[in-house]
């Protein structure tokens, strides 16, 4: 039964992180995709916490993985410990999805390029917005892009970063 429940915990767990990295980088409403995750959150928003929906659903993504984790380990580490632990594993979540749709968006340009379906419009959308701030200080050269390689490398970085505080924490 606690495999099942926090299988289902760990599912929409995913969904809220979705959700809020659609929410972050402002990713096209009227795509259907981002358009039924915001039908999902709809009923939770009319008794949101917080002004700013984008911190209410990252802390609704941030207790979800902590419920899940509870139920795994709450008998191995204090609560303290397993609440610091779930905000670091959204973080790190975001960044692997972040690290995934710049990998998959350098394969659909050379695939598929401007494709109309939801789904790669999604990755396409969400490695533009990560690597526009790259492009500014990185200009292509002759006719190569080589923000993506810059923005995986931060990426990975930053994972490290994450797991390193994990582990100093347990």
């Amino acid at each position: 039964m606690n495999e099942l429940l926090s299988l289902g915990l760990g599912v929409l767990s995913y969904a809220f992180i979705l959700l809020f990295i659609f929410n972050l980088l402002k990713i096209d409403y009227y795509n259907p995709i981002v358009k039924g995750f915001v039908n999902i959150y709809k009923p939770i928003a009319k008794v949101s916490i917080f002004s700013n929906q984008l911190y209410t659903i990252f802390i609704i993504a941030v207790l979800l993985r902590f419920s899940n984790f509870y139920i795994l380990y709450s008998s191995q580490y204090d609560v303290y410990t397993l609440g610091l632990i779930s905000i670091i594993e959204v973080l790190n979540t975001s960044l692997t999805i972040f690290f995934f749709s710049v990998i998959g968006a350098v394969i659909l340009s050379w695939v598929a390029p401007n494709s109309p379906h939801p789904m790669l419009q999604i990755i396409e959308e969400i490695s533009s917005k990560l690597l526009s701030p790259i492009r500014k200080f990185i200009p292509s050269a002759g006719g190569l892009d080589f923000s993506p390689i810059f923005a995986l490398i931060l990426i990975r970085q930053l994972e490290i970063l994450l797991a390193s505080i994990i582990r100093s924490i347990i």
